[in-house]
Formats: C-alpha cells, sequence, structure tokens
C-alpha cells in the first residue's frame, strides 16, 4: 500500500475540523454532505455527544425528581425523533443528488425512518403516561 502524500493527509485533516460546526449542521440539514456522512455522522456521530448527555440527564432526574423523569426523558426522545426526521429529509435530498448504485442508501433512508418514527412513539407513551 503506498504512503499517502502529504498534502492529501492535510485536506483530510482540514475536512475533519469542519465536522460538528454550525457550518456543517447547515449543510447537513440541506442535504449537501454524501449521503454516508449524512447518515452516520448525522445519525450516530452527533448520538456520541447526546446519549451522554442524556444519561446524565436521567442521572439527575432520578435523584432530584424522579416523578417527572418519565416525561422528561420522554420530551427528548422526541426531540430526538424530529431530529432523525431533518436527517433523514436530508438523507433523501442528498442521496438523490449523488449518482451511483441506490441500495445502500434506500436502506440507510428505511432505517433512519424507522429509528425516527420508534423514537416518536417512545416518547409520546412517556410524555402521556
Amino acid at each position: 500500500m503506498p504512503d499517502i502524500p502529504q498534502h492529501e493527509l492535510d485536506d483530510i485533516a482540514e475536512e475533519r475540523e469542519k465536522i460538528f460546526t454550525p457550518d456543517w449542521f447547515k449543510s447537513l440539514f440541506a442535504g449537501r454532505l454524501a449521503p454516508g456522512d449524512t447518515f452516520w455522522l448525522g445519525n450516530y456521530g452527533v448520538g456520541l455527544f447526546v446519549v451522554p448527555t442524556i444519561v446524565m440527564l436521567a442521572f439527575l432526574l432520578a435523584m432530584m425528581a424522579p416523578a417527572s423523569m418519565a416525561r422528561v426523558l420522554g420530551a427528548v426522545a422526541i426531540l430526538f425523533g424530529l431530529y432523525r426526521l431533518a436527517i433523514l429529509r436530508a438523507l433523501v435530498t442528498a442521496s438523490r443528488a449523488t449518482p451511483g448504485p441506490k441500495g445502500w442508501r434506500i436502506t440507510g433512508i428505511v432505517v433512519t425512518l424507522i429509528e425516527g418514527l420508534a423514537l416518536l412513539g417512545f416518547g409520546a407513551s412517556l410524555v402521556a403516561g
């Protein structure tokens, strides 16, 4: 395997610095990123920050306000479900704009749709009590 030239490594590092910035999120929601980036980083990369935050919130609620825990976490699930549906829209836009085979893109769209609807349903059931 040949060594990657330094200028290519520099380009990769520069591109990675843009991830999770406000401009990156604008591009994400507009469907201007590649379908793979939209699916993986939009759905699961953001989850690397969201999930630990929710765990800490659940921990604090369990200690300080256990009676309101289900409703608060249900509201958070609804918000994250709405976020997933926004990612779904971006993923559909990015998939349509990108040439090539569509099989994995359709799979990503279906997975994102199912997860978004599941979060909305779960959140609604918790909020309703």
